[in-house]
């Protein structure tokens, strides 16, 4: 004899603050920092909003998101539809691109000239590229600091297309940081009323500013990477590049012209200002300007290691434990993108006894992960890079420091995202962000011109111009 149940399962959904009708808690998001205010609901693991009808749920912890993301890769990876980024031009960018056949061509396209052995081939220009900008930040003093920062970005775009490191007036590297900027602020919850609203998109342009600004940004984006990536194909090139290889391997990898111009697009648009220049090179900055003990530990290192008579390589890494802390600590302290791009579930799935629908937004926390109290320890809030260190007693006043074994191949933070959709430069972008670390530290001493409490990552910002 056997029984069942006439009722059918509870579909219950995760827990979340209470919205209006209909509308939901789309105006409860605000303009500001979204992750903020999802970072005040973090007692919570995941977090159900009802924006407008769209199902959306906040993921705040790492666990949550490795189970998801990851271990349930298969029917996470999709991403929802943003009809403002559409306009920019998104469906021939794979961070935003739909799951299906063309992420896919792409997404093993960019593998295969991204992953860990192949990033070595951009080593060298790295390392130069690492060199013009220290001497720019200690020598130009005719522009902001803020300005040369921006032209780190051109690490990426020799990397990319093999292009010079341009002099501080010109504009070139801000434009390709400025595109980064234009997309994943488009992505943003709470960024745009339509996203929420889609019969908004049937506005003319003439009664939607933000339609007449996305197709005119997507003519010029269209227009500058299309250039650039015919360039770097056509010229006879002395140095590996990204394009080159895309175009090298495209038998091998299947893609269409149109699809392998969309990889180097993809690139562009993620790792150039937001994933590892700008904004963490600025709190690179302003970190050590405001923990001089750190600087000096990590100077000890240097000179140990590199000594006075040559600049840091990358054979060095693996003795520079403290550098390598301190890149971690960054990208987990201020993370460049403190949400990850949106994930979509493509069926419906249950979590902790809680009903995921189909269709659900997910939105990856990546503030409140890297600040985990319960990971990081309660001063997750501050920045401290022997959290990923152990310390050795070396028989001297001198401290002596090893990755802790967890770290040496965990990042220790979320920054890269998760599961098919993680960042595919990954490893590139770290090696921009070592080398230029390492010689910056090894060559100048950063010291604060004020001295004054900042807050918020504007304020921040504010103070580098």
């Amino acid at each position: 004899m056997g029984f069942k149940s006439r009722r059918g399962v509870n579909k219950k959904l995760p827990s979340g603050p209470r919205g209006l009708p209909i509308l939901g808690n789309i105006f409860q998001l605000g303009t500001g920092s979204v992750w903020l205010v999802f970072d005040e609901l973090k007692s919570r693991p995941i977090v159900y909003l009802n924006m407008v009808g769209q199902n959306t749920i906040v993921l705040n912890t790492k666990a949550a998101a490795i189970e998801l993301l990851e271990r349930r890769s298969t029917i996470y990876s999709d991403r929802p539809r943003f009809i403002v980024a559409e306009y920019l031009g998104s469906q021939s960018v794979m961070p935003f691109t739909r799951y299906g056949k063309s992420w896919k061509a792409m997404r093993r396209a960019s593998h295969r000239v991204l992953h860990a052995r192949a990033s070595t081939r951009y080593q060298p220009v790295q390392i130069q590229e690492s060199i013009i900008l220290t001497h720019d930040l200690l020598c130009n003093t005719s522009s902001p600091l803020l300005t040369k920062i921006h032209n780190s970005a051109s690490t990426m775009v020799s990397v990319l297309y093999g292009r010079n490191l341009l002099p501080s007036a010109n504009p070139e590297p801000s434009t390709l940081s400025n595109m980064a900027h234009r997309f994943t602020s488009a992505v943003y919850p709470g960024a745009h009323l339509v996203e929420a609203v889609p019969i908004l998109d049937y506005h003319p342009p003439a009664m939607a500013k933000w339609k007449r600004e996305a197709q005119r940004d997507s003519h010029h984006i269209k227009a500058v990477i299309k250039q650039y990536y015919n360039d770097a194909v056509r010229n006879d090139l002395q140095q590996a590049t990204l394009c080159a290889s895309l175009a090298t391997d495209q038998v091998a990898t299947g893609l269409s012209d149109s699809e392998c111009l969309a990889c180097s697009h993809s690139c562009v648009s993620v790792e150039t200002q937001y994933m590892l220049t700008s904004i963490s090179l600025s709190f690179f900055l302003y970190a050590m300007s405001q923990h001089q003990n750190v600087q000096e530990q990590a100077q000890i290192e240097l000179d140990r290691v590199v000594g006075q008579s040559r600049t840091p390589k990358f054979a060095d890494m693996a003795q520079l434990p403290y550098v390598r802390a301190i890149v971690k600590e960054v990208l987990r302290w201020q993370p460049a993108l403190p949400l990850a791009v949106p994930h979509v579930v493509m069926e419906d799935d249950w979590y902790e006894g809680y009903f995921i629908p189909k269709g659900t937004t997910i939105i990856p926390n990546v503030w409140s992960m890297n600040r985990d109290k319960d990971i990081y320890g309660p001063d997750a809030d501050q920045f401290r890079p022997e959290r990923f260190l152990q310390r050795h007693d070396s028989g001297t006043n001198a401290q002596i420091f090893t990755l802790r074994a967890e770290y040496e191949k965990d990042d220790g933070h979320c920054a890269y995202g998760f599961g098919r959709r993680a960042c595919a430069g990954r490893h590139v972008a770290d090696n921009a962000l070592f080398i230029n670390i390492c010689t910056i530290l090894w060559a100048l001493r950063i010291e604060p011109e004020i001295h004054t409490n900042i807050g918020s990552r504007e304020e921040v910002k504010d103070m580098l111009k």
